[in-house]
């Protein structure tokens, strides 16, 4: 007769093979696509709230609430790709984590991640490369145009630039991130293959 103890609760759910270990250089621009546009958020969120920034369109961004709630989801949506992009250099990239209902502990397609990611930092380096070369040529009185610092004082521009700057290198740190990720999926690739088809290649 069989004694061996048998448990009650159905077998923990086997993890998927993770990607391996996140590099260095990869974690730092992980930190740094999470940071670097969280000044910019915070400048529009004190804009908003009635401090003086030196704006001068402040005013028509607190009028009504369409143009509140326009800033807001434009923060909204900074924030959650900032937080996408952190999180593919932690292990809820891989696999839904355990507090999401309905999906907790399922494995994510490395590839989801990394097209969206790649998606996401074309984007990035389109739009904000476009809005900096239409900036810089009215700076320089090349066109004519409207930029964020007209009418400011030397302590409102101060703060803007700070608190832009930073989002400025944002597209290259997301860059960084998804490249990263895409360098340890073809790790994983090329460690999965058999080792005669691996000294083939040799």
């Amino acid at each position: 007769m069989d004694t061996t103890p048998r448990s009650s609760s159905s077998p923990p759910r086997q993890q998927p093979p993770r990607l391996g270990p996140v590099p260095g250089w990869m974690r730092f621009a992980g930190w740094a696509a999470l940071l670097l546009p969280l000044l910019s958020v915070l400048w529009r969120v004190a804009m908003l709230s009635g401090a003086d920034v030196g704006l001068g369109l402040a005013d028509f961004y607190r009028s009504t609430a369409g143009t509140v709630a326009y800033v807001l989801a434009l923060d909204a949506a900074q924030v959650l790709a900032a937080v996408l992009t952190f999180g593919l250099i932690c292990g809820w990239s891989e696999t839904v984590p355990q507090w999401v209902p309905g999906l907790r502990g399922r494995r994510i397609p490395p590839l989801l991640p990394g097209v969206l990611g790649s998606a996401g930092a074309a984007a990035l380096l389109w739009i904000i490369g476009l809005l900096l070369f239409a900036f810089v040529h009215s700076w320089l009185g090349i066109t004519d145009g409207w930029t964020p610092d007209e009418g400011m004082g030397g302590g409102h521009r101060a703060l803007l630039f700070a608190c832009y700057l930073p989002f400025l290198l944002w597209p290259l740190a997301v860059a960084a991130t998804v490249a990263g990720h895409w360098a340890r999926f073809r790790r994983r690739g090329r460690g999965a293959e058999p080792p005669a088809a691996r000294a083939g290649r040799r």
